[in-house]
């Protein structure tokens, strides 16, 4: 990257920041009214690749979203965010000998990066969860992970968000530290 680039970049960071698109002290749209919901059902698509092996594992899952939030405003703490509980069901895609079948469980949070998003997609948030992974091979490994996404859209009737994440086991890490990503849809019954 040359200076004068390098320069620019830095100008256009700076620039972004300073943009106002708050919402309304008084909200009168529905993405700047906030709102609450309580066990969205999900369903996702999910790849886990664990460093320490010669295969990757596909596969989804259900998830519990405890609570979801959205508050556009100028309110302390992020705009968006759930908590979540989530089960998967893993394959390997190697013609190699694998580990078998993988359950993968967790629990954690997102939450946004910003205060006002006063819009309901594209919106980043920051995730970090705790869980485990079993297989039958090599029983169960204890692990936290967490990772970066974004909200492509988030609203109260429905939520599609796309995550990666870096995963951390308490036990081997040589093997079984990897990234997964998983692109999840929730919905609300009510």
């Amino acid at each position: 990257m040359t200076a004068v680039t390098g320069r620019w970049a830095i100008a256009l960071i700076f620039a972004a920041a300073t943009a106002h698109a708050e919402c309304p002290t008084t909200p009168d749209d529905a993405v700047c009214r906030p709102w609450s919901a309580l066990l969205l059902p999900t369903a996702y698509g999910a790849i886990y690749s664990p460093h320490g092996l010669s295969t990757t594992y596909v596969g989804g899952g259900v998830e519990a979203v405890l609570l979801a939030w959205s508050d556009n405003s100028s309110a302390f703490g992020p705009s968006q965010g759930r908590l979540r509980f989530d089960l998967g069901l893993y394959d390997s895609t190697g013609s190699e000998p694998s580990l078998g079948t993988l359950v993968m469980f967790r629990g954690g949070a997102q939450v946004s990066f910003e205060r006002n998003a006063s819009r309901d997609y594209g919106i980043p948030f920051f995730d970090v969860d705790l869980g485990g992974l079993w297989t039958d091979t090599v029983g169960r490994r204890y692990f936290v992970d967490a990772g970066v996404g974004v909200y492509l859209l988030h609203r109260r009737s429905l939520i599609v968000d796309v995550e990666v994440n870096g995963l951390l086991p308490f036990s081997d890490p040589k093997t079984f530290a990897g990234v997964t990503s998983r692109l999840g849809l929730s919905f609300a019954l009510w």
